[in-house]
């Protein structure tokens, strides 16, 4: 009774706890209705709108705002935040160097029409959507086409596409405009889920399920903001969601299936298709070559290492797992790696009469897997089969064999405060892109249903939409949204801080016809994003110690993708190609080894392994070790805000791994380049590369002391200062 009486009591708390901020948290579900911005007493600090709101926010927490940053900390950090790269010497000094009023904004003007502004910013989304290039699961089969969505999101952006255009095209691009074949790569978005592809027969019922659960997530969560999931099984536990209404914006999506678009004519598919099954033909028989040679050697080398076991670990490695004692347990996990074998292992093992034929294959498998015939060029969608629409029932907990009563497409009822929800007779059909593999008469027309939840989604009406991207862009820019949960905009979710601040910046989304660099340059001009990140003010960490309110700037470290794209900068090694299918990078022997099937083959050219790294390929089974260290997020569910992890396999990949030696090397080559081995010149320029500033007289002194070092050899030594400057606290965190 004692154990369970807490409980009960803390359980009798709960709905007081949440109805004290039940009018805050539903605010996000009320019509979009800003007010007038406000006025604080300190009319000299703001420069636009949203320095008013958040001054009047620092006033009354008896606050007051940081100075602002140097020009070169600012410049340093707008580079990072808006293109994802540092700046190099020469772009710093055109800005420092500009005395003219508004060099602020023609800086920021002119990186938000980079080309490497969407290549930075599309990761963002695609973090979102949880962008691959491969199903996941066991199988992780690749998907071939996958890239050409990243591509149309990074298009997006560049040109600035209207932010109702971007939600309608992803939405139901072929039903609302099927004469632009260009927008239709949008849709891959509901192809991006990870797809388990078990063997054997198949559930069809539960597999139509599952790809119909993946669509409504990311909907919900990329657009909405709000964990309607929670609503599959049962009525949500804490937002206003009943089941019903999940299946019903389910019902949506009950028409469309799975398509791959071919984007070449019939006759060359049936040439792909044919040299493909050639080449597969041929890999496989090679493979069987291979494996014919290594298989005796294998179970050679197994046995002798199991036969200096000891007796005591030969029995605990055939005593079945869950029956092992806590030493046999220790005595396997001991064995086990022991008697892992890795490719150097076999090979070193092959006997001297085989070693010429293993040799000879080993190199014609090489050869045959970098010519692998490319995939027939296609477009990754969804579509419509025609008017006949599936019934869509309510599950009984979920399950797609109970089923409960039949439900039609309509709107959450939380968020429907304008007009009606859609009745399903009179959705009107909608013609769509012509495309012969259908086979159906009526399959040139479509159910007509995305097109009216896009139109809702992305109209003024909808109440979370525009709230939850600015409120994206915003936590990009400063460390964290508005709404700190911007996956979660209900009950169960983080308060705003600055909520009318919010909706002002939301109706200005939409007031300026969608641009969503309007938005950026709203903020970035702020007097509140240029404040410094240096300050002491002991009032602000005692009234807000985690700057919730914004009284200075926020230090960042750099995600794992700006920062691998940075080291690559600097050593001067960054491919600035854009666009096209994934890059794989080299995987060691033993790893590659472990892919399924053996279908991982890096790219032929390493100048290509220097790509940005949007642009590589992402097996979600298998991530760069940089990226991982570094915290970038598993692609199995949407990521709205990255974890930032601190731990020593950070430095020791910084320090250690053969991609840092090889970067550092890099560095080395072209400061010798660009200005010789005169130690002075070598340190002065690699600190203005490396971390956009002269070094201090001290560093300079210990740099040209650490190059002058005798007895070794220049290149070495000049490649660990390179290195120890990739590891510095400010190469890694921007100010």
């Amino acid at each position: 009774m004692r154990l369970f009486l807490p409980a009960v009591l803390m359980l009798l708390t709960l709905p007081f706890s949440a109805g004290a901020a039940e009018d805050e948290r539903e605010r996000a579900f009320r019509p979009l209705l800003p007010g007038p911005v406000p006025r604080p007493r300190d009319t000299a600090w703001p420069r636009n709108p949203v320095d008013a709101f958040v001054r009047v926010t620092l006033e009354k927490q008896g606050l007051s705002p940081a100075a602002a940053a140097p020009r070169r900390v600012l410049a340093r950090r707008l580079y990072l935040d808006l293109l994802g790269l540092p700046p190099t010497p020469e772009q710093l000094d055109r800005f420092l160097s500009d005395p003219l009023p508004g060099a602020w904004s023609r800086l920021v003007d002119r990186l938000l029409a980079s080309p490497a502004y969407g290549q930075r910013w599309a990761q963002h989304w695609l973090d979102v959507v949880r962008y691959a290039d491969s199903d996941g699961f066991e199988y992780d089969d690749p998907r071939p086409h996958a890239w050409r969505y990243r591509d149309w999101v990074i298009e997006s952006l560049n040109q600035d596409k209207p932010f109702q255009r971007f939600v309608l095209e992803q939405i139901a691009a072929d039903e609302l405009f099927p004469q632009q074949p260009r927008s239709l790569a949008a849709l891959g978005l509901h192809r991006l889920g990870p797809l388990r592809l078990n063997a054997g027969q198949q559930d069809e019922a539960k597999n139509r399920q599952e790809r119909l659960t993946e669509i409504v997530d990311v909907v919900s969560s990329a657009f909405l903001g709000v964990t309607f999931s929670c609503a599959r099984c049962h009525d949500h536990k804490f937002d206003p969601f009943p089941q019903a209404d999940y299946y019903r914006l389910q019902s949506f999506f009950a028409a469309s299936e799975a398509v791959d678009i071919p984007l070449v004519p019939p006759a060359e598919r049936k040439d792909r298709a044919a040299a493909r099954q050639e080449w597969t033909k041929q890999r496989d028989e090679l493979r069987s070559q291979v494996e014919r040679i290594e298989k005796p050697v294998r179970e050679q080398l197994l046995a002798h290492r199991r036969s200096r076991l000891s007796d005591a670990t030969r029995e605990a490695l055939e005593t079945e797992a869950s029956q092992r004692t806590a030493d046999q347990s220790r005595l396997a996990a001991m064995a086990e790696r022991r008697l892992q074998l890795s490719e150097a292992d076999v090979q070193a093992a092959i006997p001297d009469g085989l070693r010429e034929k293993f040799s000879d294959l080993q190199v014609q498998m090489r050869l045959l897997l970098r010519s692998e015939p490319p995939a027939v060029a296609s477009l990754m969608v969804i579509l419509d089969r025609g008017r006949q629409v599936p019934a869509t029932h309510l599950l009984i907990r979920g399950e797609p064999h109970d089923r409960g009563r039949e439900v039609f497409p309509a709107f959450p009822t939380i968020m429907v405060h304008v007009g009606t929800s859609p009745r399903p007779r009179e959705i009107p059909g909608r013609k769509r892109p012509a495309i012969d593999e259908i086979g159906k008469e009526d399959a040139r027309m479509s159910s007509g249903r995305r097109a009216v939840l896009a139109g809702w989604l992305a109209g003024r009406t909808n109440p979370l939409t525009a709230r939850v991207f600015v409120n994206r862009l915003w936590q990009h820019h400063f460390g964290q949204g508005i709404v700190a949960t911007p996956n979660d905009f209900g009950s169960m979710g983080a308060s705003a801080s600055h909520p009318d601040l919010l909706d002002w910046l939301a109706a200005e989304l939409v007031s300026a016809g969608g641009s969503v660099k309007h938005v950026h340059r709203l903020m970035l001009l702020s007097a509140t994003y240029r404040q410094s990140s240096q300050v002491d003010n002991p009032q602000g960490r005692q009234t807000d110690p985690d700057n919730i309110f914004l009284w200075r700037a926020r230090r960042q470290r750099l995600e794992a993708e700006p920062l691998r794209d940075s080291l690559l900068a600097v050593s001067g090694q960054l491919n600035q190609q854009a666009n096209g299918p994934g890059v794989r990078l080299p995987l060691p022997l033993e790893i590659a080894a472990l892919q399924y099937k053996g279908n991982w083959q890096a790219h032929p050219d390493p100048f290509q392994h220097n790509r940005r790294t949007i642009f590589l390929f992402v097996k979600r089974n298998n991530r760069p070790p940089l990226l991982l260290d570094f915290d970038a997020p598993g692609t199995m569910v949407s990521c709205a805000r990255r974890n930032q992890s601190s731990h020593a396999g950070q430095a020791l990949t910084l320090l250690n791994s053969p991609e840092l030696d090889r970067l550092a090397r890099a560095f080395a080559q072209r400061l010798q380049a660009e200005v010789g081995r005169a130690p002075v010149a070598v340190v002065e320029r690699a600190y203005r590369l490396a971390l956009g500033r002269a070094p201090r007289p001290d560093e300079l002194s210990l740099g040209r002391a650490f190059l002058e070092e005798p007895g070794v050899s220049f290149e070495d030594t000049l490649s660990d200062f390179c290195l120890v400057l990739f590891n510095l606290d400010e190469f890694l965190y921007v100010e």
